[in-house]
């Protein structure tokens, strides 16, 4: 999952410089980061916490086939992973080739494992539907699942794209017994989705920059990705980062 261009506001210098220091997303930290070696309590993960002044930040990770083959007992080893979600699939026929060795990987890891499905809104909701739940069993899964909602098709009108995804996000609710959560930018966000009915649903914003996003009418949120250049042990290349809002909670997000 990855920010549309509209949410990336100057940042790739801020990323390099400011959100190293603050959030240490960009490149490998020497500070925050610390081993982990006893993370495995009682056959769980036991969340990391990384004290950012007196704030405490549960971070997490969301992968595709874009970061290639990870190694998911080093990633289980740092502070980064507290949650982990996966692609699976994006509209009616793509399946991430790297999801099913990922997902297998990361619950050996004991790491907490969610998935995520690409949403085109001018692509047939049953058959989206039908291809996500072909792929991921809920039963395999720790977290509530993931809607990405990051593209408006050109044309639609706004009252046909809220309907498509409203009865998608339905479909995904009745199976999964509880309400996924929606993934979009802060810019989109504040276009399509301030002032609707979807506040009902948990959202993760995505806003590469130094401040914490601000929604319209100062709308909640529970996640924020901040960066699309992580860098994680285990993973090669970028990697998107995450954190869970001071005022949320990791169980709020669980299965």
């Amino acid at each position: 999952m990855q920010a549309s261009a509209g949410d990336r506001n100057g940042k790739d210098k801020k990323d390099k410089s400011l959100l190293r220091s603050l959030y240490a997303p960009a490149e490998p930290d020497t500070i925050l980061s610390k081993p982990m070696p006893d993370r495995i309590l009682n056959g769980a993960v036991q969340p990391v916490i990384v004290l950012l002044g007196s704030r405490p930040c549960v971070e997490g990770i969301d992968v595709s086939h874009y970061q290639g083959r990870i190694d998911w007992s080093r990633v289980a080893q740092t502070d980064k992973a507290n949650y982990v979600y996966l692609k699976a699939t994006e509209g009616a026929n793509l399946v991430d080739d790297t999801y099913k060795f990922n997902l297998s990987e990361a619950k050996r890891a004991k790491l907490k494992v969610g998935s995520y499905h690409f949403f085109r809104a001018n692509v047939s909701v049953s058959e989206q539907f039908d291809n996500f739940i072909r792929t991921v069993d809920p039963k395999e899964q720790d977290l509530i699942p993931i809607i990405d909602v990051e593209v408006m098709p050109r044309g639609m009108s706004l009252s046909k794209f809220h309907s498509r995804l409203d009865e998608f996000l339905r479909l995904v609710t009745e199976v999964f017994g509880k309400r996924p959560m929606i993934y979009t930018g802060k810019n989109f966000y504040n276009r399509y989705f301030a002032d609707t009915n979807f506040r009902k649903y948990l959202f993760m914003i995505a806003c590469y920059t130094v401040d914490e996003p601000e929604l319209d009418n100062n709308d909640d949120y529970i996640i924020w990705q901040y960066t699309c250049k992580g860098r994680v042990d285990g993973v090669r290349g970028n990697v998107d980062i995450s954190k869970i809002m001071g005022h949320h909670s990791l169980k709020e997000i669980m299965y």
